[in-house]
């Protein structure tokens, strides 16, 4: 039993041995791990720290790319970017951001170029003519999308839309209708083109009439523009034939089978003939 009992009582010393070496091991792991990455971040922020002040890494230059309607100056302007700037810390999303703030501007590319050159590849919008919202004229891209109002400063010779709000409330289908038109005027390769238009005026009954910068007021209605403009080919001719003088004159194209002329003339008298 004395036996028995001393085997027991040296098994468990050998066993606490045992343990408490093991955990000597692990504890002494535990510091030396938490020591290396305690000296390597310390590293990795000095080093972080170095390289933000060095000059090596300081802005030198900024290219921009695709501007039209806005100045490099005023890019650089919005987007906050000064020389001081060191090209590792600059926050790309937050410059992407701001310039994307400017109405010109449909997308932009931001990136850099080391150690101190930084690229911006704007994508400024296509204005594809001017709409008429409650007496006051904006720019209309080529996706349908109002993108800002109207100034002088723009610069733009753009037919204008008109018709194509209920108050204060874009029709929708009518000015899609309105798009379609002027895609088909845009390729045109004869009489009327895009820029022989000054107007274009949408009814969601009549549809859609032209009025050209030649003193004439195309009524289309919706759709079948090739057969319509194949029609207006030979009115024109005949009207040349004929001669207008100063007259402004009407044609009614909403029925291929009969076009309708009514020349107009500056004291408003006019008179219809089909043709």
């Amino acid at each position: 039993m004395k036996r028995s009992l001393k085997r027991k009582i040296a098994t468990k010393k050998n066993r606490l041995k045992r343990r408490s070496g093991r955990m000597v091991r692990e504890t002494l792991t535990v510091f030396c791990v938490v020591g290396v990455a305690t000296v390597i971040a310390f590293c990795m922020v000095y080093a972080y720290n170095v390289i933000i002040i060095d000059p090596y890494f300081e802005l030198d230059s900024a290219s921009v790319r695709g501007c039209e309607k806005v100045s490099e100056g005023e890019i650089l302007r919005i987007a906050g970017i000064v020389p001081s700037m060191n090209i590792l810390t600059m926050n790309l999303d937050k410059i992407k951001g701001r310039i994307r703030a400017n109405p010109w501007v449909e997308d932009v590319f931001a990136g850099r170029e080391f150690p101190n050159r930084l690229v911006v590849e704007v994508v400024e919008r296509s204005p594809a003519a001017l709409i008429n919202r409650n007496g006051k004229l904006y720019l209309v891209d080529w996706h349908g999308e109002v993108f800002k109002d109207y100034q002088k400063t723009d610069a733009v010779d753009l037919p204008v839309l008109t018709g194509f709000y209920d108050g204060g409330t874009l029709k929708k289908d009518l000015l899609a209708g309105g798009f379609k038109l002027l895609r088909y005027l845009a390729r045109n390769g004869v009489f009327p083109g895009l820029r022989d238009v000054s107007e274009i005026m949408g009814d969601e009954i009549y549809g859609f009439t032209l009025v050209t910068n030649k003193r004439f007021l195309l009524e289309l209605g919706f759709g079948n523009y090739n057969e319509k403009f194949r029609r207006l080919q030979r009115v024109m001719a005949e009207l040349v034939k004929r001669g207008t003088g100063n007259s402004f004159v009407r044609i009614d194209l909403t029925d291929v089978d009969r076009v309708v002329v009514c020349p107009v003339d500056v004291l408003g008298r006019g008179n219809r003939t089909n043709i």
